[in-house]
């Protein structure tokens, strides 16, 4: 990044990765494949070199299962000075679960994240922004087993997933009438036609034009506001291997893939990008 460039984007966004296989989706009727015999690998030294190559740092939500299968890479993830949180166990929905079957699931990859890295887990994000209205009390749990932010609210409306009412900035989420003690991080959103959509992540980002998407951020920045970029590995790779789905599912997990690399690359080089606990220590909220 130039020294002009860096000038101009005085406000850092927030750079999140969810960390699974190409496997991991919430469709009836899939059978998971051996670990091993994908890319992964490759992929997230992807992640990381462009990581490095822009110097931003990144919060890398990550299965329980990654930690089991792959602990080489969430030690890399650790040692390179990322933020290393939690995407729950094996990726299930979180509104398909019960209460307690979600605390535990949350508190089983917190417990191998931690012990494989010996570094504290701060935050959480449920797999396909599966904390929606019926079990947004789910926070309670996040709270209870000490954790200090959750990124699970996309304050959009959509036919999988969706909060449209949430707030939009970072906030305490209030729970049955109680300010949790912990923060809430909303997925970034721009309005279109009066209603919020997102720009900056997984298929919108690869849907939206690059100068779209920058154009967002710049005015998100300029109003001294963060945005949150968030992918998968399995989105910087065409050659990946692909779930065989409809075309409307299809089109939301594959569209553009071939061109995320590149343009995931130029947006880094474009803005500064921080983890999530480094932007809530920045803003003088978390203690890192």
């Amino acid at each position: 990044m130039t020294t002009s460039t860096a000038a101009s984007n005085r406000v850092a966004n927030m750079l999140t990765f969810d960390i699974e296989e190409w496997f991991h989706a919430n469709y009836d009727g899939l059978e998971f494949p051996p670990y091993g015999t994908s890319h992964f690998r490759q992929n997230m030294d992807t992640i990381l070199r462009l990581c490095r190559e822009s110097n931003s740092k990144a919060t890398f939500f990550t299965l329980g299962t990654i930690g089991e299968h792959y602990p080489d890479v969430v030690k890399a993830i650790v040692r390179d000075g990322h933020d290393l949180a939690t995407h729950g166990y094996a990726h299930e929905l979180a509104y398909k679960q019960s209460y307690q079957e979600f605390k535990d699931d949350v508190k089983k990859s917190v417990d191998i994240l931690e012990q494989l890295t010996g570094t504290k887990v701060l935050g959480y994000r449920a797999p396909s922004w599966s904390i929606v209205e019926r079990n947004y009390h789910y926070l309670e749990a996040l709270e209870e087993l000490g954790l200090v932010y959750d990124a699970s609210i996309f304050p959009v409306k959509t036919f999988l997933y969706g909060i449209p009412t949430a707030p939009t900035e970072v906030h305490r989420p209030v729970v049955n009438g109680r300010t949790l003690n912990l923060f809430e991080v909303p997925m970034s959103v721009t309005q279109v036609a009066g209603r919020n959509i997102g720009y900056s992540g997984g298929f919108y980002f690869r849907f939206f034009p690059r100068f779209f998407i920058q154009n967002a951020i710049r005015k998100a920045n300029r109003e001294g506001k963060s945005s949150i970029v968030y992918l998968h590995p399995r989105e910087v790779d065409p050659t990946e291997q692909k779930i065989e789905l409809p075309f409307k599912e299809r089109l939301i997990h594959y569209y553009n893939v071939g061109g995320t690399q590149r343009k995931l690359a130029k947006v880094l080089n474009s803005f500064e990008f921080t983890s999530v606990a480094e932007h809530l220590a920045q803003k003088g909220l978390l203690h890192v």
